[in-house]
């Protein structure tokens, strides 16, 4: 019968038992209490058996550990989700914590997942290896998706993964190591403020000060649809909405969870000015656009493109690095025109993070197109070679030769 005893210089009592062959084992049973102990070794020696014997199964090792969580942390279980269950509460936590469109996304690929996955979803969640998430990462590709899409999803699964290792749920994370597909990026279009003006002629109704606000703010179309002329506090200092009369904007931005307060160009507060409002608390700015989704054959995103093509310019649609074709300038582009913009009028790029919302300088270089013009003024700064400098370098470079 399995034994305790004290080591020197240890507060737990350890567990001594005769395994197969009569060897002799020995392990701490992390318990100080005597009784505990003696219990615990008690199930340490009944493993063994079960092992010994050729039958001790994944559901035999789970309650042999739940009856150990029981002693020593009285009534406590051992916590064995399914690969299913746990992705399915991992993302309902999400949920509340990300905006509509992340959250969307994240449902997507965690659904995606588990249709890949079919029966083997109900398997415990330490059974998921590498191997079952690098065969989904194969399926995508097959699939057509983009490697960037690729790589999105992979991010989201390794996220899932790792918030199970940090409580103890499996010892490593099965998405770690999984070879990825190269991600060729696609360079977003811009809009001039010419055709700007296009933009907002062909549109109708709460169109022209969606596509004002997207160009002049840089702000994301899920944010813009949702400003108020009176909104609720969100700080201590901060209050959202519009301020005609100091010719300001707060919003809330939902990617990064934070205020944006940035002062109005005169052409957005001009055309503010003339629509009409009656200040109640909660209003939108544009009520029909809030109640709107930007995805869907009807949603925002597609409208827009519609609005371009009504104004006679080019989507400048692309072949992507998957089977879809993928056009650059859609309401984002507003976004990137917004940042080039101000990168060709030589604000800093300090300011122009500030006004962004951007934490990351790499990620905001990638909103940020400089025009030719810009390029060639830039080089046009270079020192010119006089011609008795010429002179002298040419000397230079024969003797050189020589």
């Amino acid at each position: 019968m399995a034994s305790i005893h004290r080591r020197p210089k240890s507060a737990y009592w350890h567990a001594a038992w005769r395994g197969e062959g009569g060897r002799l084992f020995l392990r701490s049973t992390k318990q100080t209490v005597r009784q505990k102990a003696q219990a615990v070794a008690i199930q340490y020696e009944r493993a063994a058996k079960l092992a010994k014997q050729g039958v001790f199964t994944e559901a035999q090792a789970r309650r042999v550990l739940n009856d150990i969580m029981e002693i020593a942390n009285v009534g406590e279980e051992l916590r064995a989700p399914s690969i299913e269950a746990w992705l399915k509460e991992w993302f309902q936590t999400k949920e509340t914590t990300r905006s509509g469109g992340t959250a969307e996304r994240y449902r997507g690929v965690v659904n995606a997942f588990l249709t890949h996955l079919g029966e083997r979803q109900k398997r415990p969640l330490t059974a998921l290896t590498s191997r079952d998430v690098q065969a989904f990462v194969v399926v995508r590709q097959k699939a057509g998706c983009a490697s960037r899409t690729v790589q999105l999803d992979l991010k989201i699964l390794r996220t899932a993964f790792n918030r199970a290792r940090q409580i103890g749920l499996i010892p490593c994370n099965p998405a770690e190591g999984v070879e990825l597909p190269e991600a060729k990026s696609i360079e977003r279009g811009t809009f001039t403020s010419r055709e700007i003006q296009l933009l907002v002629a062909a549109a109708e109704g709460e169109w022209k000060t969606l596509i004002l606000l997207g160009y002049f703010t840089g702000a994301r179309l899920s944010d813009c649809c949702r400003i108020f002329w009176k909104g609720e506090r969100r700080s201590g200092k901060e209050k959202e909405g519009v301020d005609l009369s100091e010719g300001t904007l707060t919003y809330w931005q939902q990617k990064t969870q934070k205020l944006i307060t940035l002062p109005l160009h005169a052409d957005l507060l001009a055309h503010l000015q003339t629509l009409e409002t009656t200040g109640t608390q909660g209003e939108y700015v544009m009520p029909r656009m809030a109640q709107k989704g930007p995805g869907g054959r009807h949603g925002l995103s597609e409208s827009f493109k519609r609005i371009v093509l009504k104004a006679g310019l080019d989507l400048e649609t692309v072949q992507g690095t998957g089977i879809r074709k993928i056009s650059r300038r859609t309401f984002h582009a507003l976004r990137h025109s917004f940042t080039s913009s101000l990168a060709n009028a030589g604000v800093v790029p300090e300011v122009r993070m500030k006004l962004t919302g951007h934490s990351s300088e790499s990620i905001h270089r990638g909103y940020t197109h400089h025009e030719f013009k810009v390029l060639r003024q830039a080089v046009a700064k270079l020192p010119t070679l006089e011609s008795s400098s010429a002179a002298e370098v040419s000397r230079t470079t024969s003797s050189i030769k020589r």
